[in-house]
């Protein structure tokens, strides 16, 4: 199916529809929306980049120190407060699992389910390059699951594009596709595999 074939508005998407999208993964951020001094402020509230806090050092506690970071057991064992000491993580490795099964190939007037999800994943695969972090996926449907590992590169990103195109395309009412609840279940499977504790999984599917 050749690219120009296969790109019928709304119910199919093309590699250069979804290149296109760069421009929009600037405008949206998977960051928190509440300010840093809020009431829900904490480690996970901040606005800055970092997406959590690394262990560097225990040193003795120094006024102005906030108190919450004190290690009570080493206070207790020298007799004198010390806190833990944390640098902020500049880096974080998101997965994308997309989904493009026959239950994805219906929607309104403006476009199927499977043409808005590769959107979807589109702009948020710009989005973790533009900020600098590692972009990987698993593209699944109703018979495999593609699996693009997590790098900081365009690369990258154009190679997850070109899996959810090709697997997009290739949906249709009588080709022979068989509905395959379970896969989802094999998707999420391949996604716990690849992402390390502090990955970010974003699921793009319908509910």
């Amino acid at each position: 199916m050749t690219e120009t074939s296969a790109n019928t508005t709304g119910v199919y998407v093309g590699l250069h529809d979804l290149i296109a999208l760069e421009h929009r993964g600037r405008k949206v951020s998977f960051l928190p929306r509440q300010p840093v001094h809020s009431l829900l402020s904490g480690r996970f509230a901040s606005r800055m980049r970092g997406r959590g806090l690394n262990f560097e050092e225990i040193r003795d506690y120094r006024p102005g120190d906030d108190v919450r970071s004190i290690d009570w057991k080493v206070t207790a064992r020298l007799r004198k407060p010390h806190i833990r000491v944390f640098n902020e993580e500049r880096d974080r490795q998101t997965i994308l699992v997309v989904d493009q099964r026959l239950s994805m190939f219906f929607g309104s007037r403006h476009a199927m389910k499977s043409v808005t999800a590769a959107e979807a994943a589109a702009i948020g695969a710009w989005r973790v390059l533009g900020v600098g972090d590692r972009i990987g996926a698993v593209v699944f449907n109703d018979r495999d699951c593609i699996e693009v590992r997590a790098r900081r590169s365009r690369a990258t990103v154009l190679q997850i594009l070109a899996a959810v195109v090709t697997q997009n395309q290739a949906l249709g009412v009588g080709r022979g596709l068989v509905s395959a609840p379970t896969m989802l279940n094999t998707a999420l499977d391949h996604a716990r595999r690849r992402a390390p504790h502090d990955a970010a999984v974003i699921i793009i599917r319908r509910f």
